[in-house]
């Protein structure tokens, strides 16, 4: 009895595996698939057969495309005898835009020696999780009373563990600068400075070695990245740069205006706009001298007036320190000007597309093409906004570039 008993068993045994094992779910298209947050997910399906027949798929889920996360799609197929089979899709939803930490202030400060170092601020934000200010961990100190340059880190982690981390630059620098003797032994020939732009859309090579120009603080293109910087020279009052404005706040885009001290005084409105809606105000020098012919001993009081001299002005019309970051009168430089001007606080910023711009003949056309001819990862723009080709082609060129996936920055980012 008990060995008929056993021998039931198993056959019935033998008939379950049977019915479970010739059930057969396939699942259409991946097994496991990946989205983007809040997009909608799009449900291919699966089918069942039995020995050659086709079966009933119940389909359950529990996809939330507005939480990431993993999620399963569960498909179960049952056979003449009732028996069941299950299979599984993966559904990956993933966040994968970064959060943002937006620096108050700028990202590359100066203090002089002894002054009390105040944290400008920060603000977190995150697509899906809102303000995290609060999440942000904040590392790295000032020591004002010791020349030198300091990085304060600044990092955040949304609940996607995406992670991102920015940095502020605090240089030290000394309270009565004098000319030092080492200056001396200090490169000062008088160099111009060329992009080597070959407009095939390579980074360029530049005017000089970009490790060796990094040791002076001086940059003419960013990072190899997607990432494009407008900056304007600007010393006299014949211009577009109102209209200029225009054009990059109807575009949302940031630029950096190097300007010498004639349009600093006489141009007080527009300079409390290119503050107000957050473009970087450079130094040009006050009277677009050549500064390598300035940088000796006899005339270093000139040098340093060409610098203060904009900054006093800037101070006064708007209430706010002008960025520290500089550019050379002409392009005109020597390895002496820039050690000096870095001592001052200021980082040096060449560029690597340029254009023969400053012909007021320059139409729309012609301006547009010679800017479309250059871009390429990283590249700093050289523009004049005397010419109104350039004006008028900007829009058009901004447009251009952010469909090609190309955003824009300020250039005290270059060197952080």
């Amino acid at each position: 009895m008990k060995k008929k008993i056993l021998i039931c068993f198993l056959i019935l045994w033998g008939l379950w595996i049977v019915s479970y094992f010739f059930i057969r779910i396939e699942i259409n298209k991946d097994h496991k698939i990946w989205i983007r947050l809040n997009e909608p997910y799009e449900e291919f399906g699966a089918s069942a057969s039995f020995f050659g027949k086709e079966l009933k798929i119940e389909t359950t889920d529990n996809v939330n495309t507005k939480k990431s996360g993993t999620y399963y799609v569960c498909y179960k197929a049952r056979n003449i005898l009732g028996i069941a089979r299950y299979k599984k899709r993966i559904v990956v939803v993933a966040d994968e835009q970064m959060p943002q930490i937006i620096l108050k202030g700028s990202s590359y400060m100066v203090l002089r020696q002894g002054d009390k170092y105040k944290e400008p601020g920060y603000h977190a934000l995150d697509n899906i999780d809102g303000t995290i200010t609060n999440k942000v961990k904040v590392s790295g100190k000032v020591n004002s009373d010791k020349i030198g340059k300091y990085r304060i880190t600044y990092q955040v982690s949304d609940s996607s563990k995406n992670i991102v981390k920015v940095t502020r630059t605090v240089q030290v620098i000394s309270s009565n600068f004098q000319y030092l003797d080492e200056y001396d032994n200090i490169d000062n020939t008088l160099q111009g400075w060329w992009s080597g732009n070959k407009k095939d859309h390579n980074r360029p090579l530049g005017g000089a070695d970009m490790n060796e120009l990094k040791k002076y603080n001086a940059y003419f293109m960013g990072e190899d990245r997607k990432r494009i910087y407008l900056t304007f020279d600007e010393g006299s009052n014949d211009t577009y740069i109102n209209e200029i404005l225009d054009v990059l706040k109807e575009k949302k885009v940031k630029a950096t205006f190097f300007l010498c001290h004639n349009y600093i005084i006489h141009n007080k409105t527009v300079l409390k706009r290119m503050v107000k809606e957050g473009h970087l105000v450079g130094n040009h020098t006050a009277d677009h001298k050549k500064m390598p012919t300035l940088a000796t001993r006899e005339n270093f009081e000139e040098f340093k007036k060409q610098i203060q001299k904009n900054e006093e002005a800037f101070y006064k019309l708007t209430g706010k320190e002008m960025g520290r970051v500089y550019r050379e009168p002409a392009g005109e430089w020597s390895y002496r000007s820039l050690k000096i001007v870095s001592d001052m606080g200021y980082r040096t910023y060449f560029w690597s597309a340029d254009h023969y711009d400053f012909d007021h003949t320059v139409t729309k056309e012609q301006a547009y093409d010679e800017m479309i001819k250059r871009y390429h990862n990283g590249a700093i723009y050289l523009l004049h906004p005397k010419n109104k080709g350039n004006y008028e082609a900007l829009g058009d060129f901004i447009d251009e570039m952010k469909s090609q996936g190309y955003t824009f920055g300020l250039v005290d980012e270059i060197g952080n």
